[in-house]
């Protein structure tokens, strides 16, 4: 479980095919992240992986094809998201996210608004249902509030910090993005489901 804000930007080592699944390792910050552990979990790109192996330079996650099927086209040297999961005690300032995503979706357009960037992005038609104006989502990893809902797509802001503090600011129009939408929705949607 994670909050959605992001604590490091880091930037991917290598990613290699290890049999019929993938090695991606992470050069990271460890006095950032310093108390990791094997087998914690970590948000890249809002996709929950666990940690097999790390030294003070290098986080080592195994990712399975079904994963990479389901999620954008990560590489070597892309600037990755990077949360540690929730802790029983911790700070939310964001909202609860799973770490499974949802669908990938594909920026439309990027625009100057007042201080902020405004991206509007095209979303699967299968998730949809689950996207509401001024509701919560998660891309690539960050806690984000949805401006509009318009068909196919839905408007976000980032103000500076967001900008600043996650690797959105290397995105360019025509990038495509990780999803995980509102767990309340996907929930709200199974409870009506079986109460029909």
């Amino acid at each position: 479980m994670f909050t959605g804000i992001i604590e490091s930007v880091e930037k991917i080592k290598s990613f290699n095919k290890k049999d019929k699944d993938f090695e991606l390792e992470i050069a990271y910050n460890h006095l950032v992240f310093d108390d990791i552990s094997l087998g914690d979990s970590i948000s890249v790109n809002g996709i929950c992986l666990t940690v097999k192996k790390f030294n003070s330079k290098f986080l080592q996650f195994d990712i399975s094809n079904e994963t990479i099927k389901r999620t954008a086209v990560l590489k070597q040297n892309q600037l990755v998201n990077l949360e540690r999961s929730l802790k029983f005690n911790g700070k939310i300032s964001g909202h609860f996210v799973s770490g499974h995503i949802d669908g990938v979706g594909r920026i439309l357009d990027i625009s100057q608004k007042d201080s902020c960037v405004e991206w509007s992005i095209e979303a699967p038609k299968y998730l949809l249902k689950f996207i509401a104006e001024k509701g919560s989502i998660t891309i690539n990893g960050v806690s984000l509030t949805i401006n509009t809902v318009i068909k196919n797509k839905f408007s976000i802001n980032l103000i500076p910090f967001t900008l600043q503090e996650t690797c959105f600011h290397k995105f360019e129009k025509g990038d495509m993005v990780n999803i995980e939408i509102d767990m309340l929705a996907r929930y709200t949607e199974t409870l009506l489901k079986n109460n029909r």
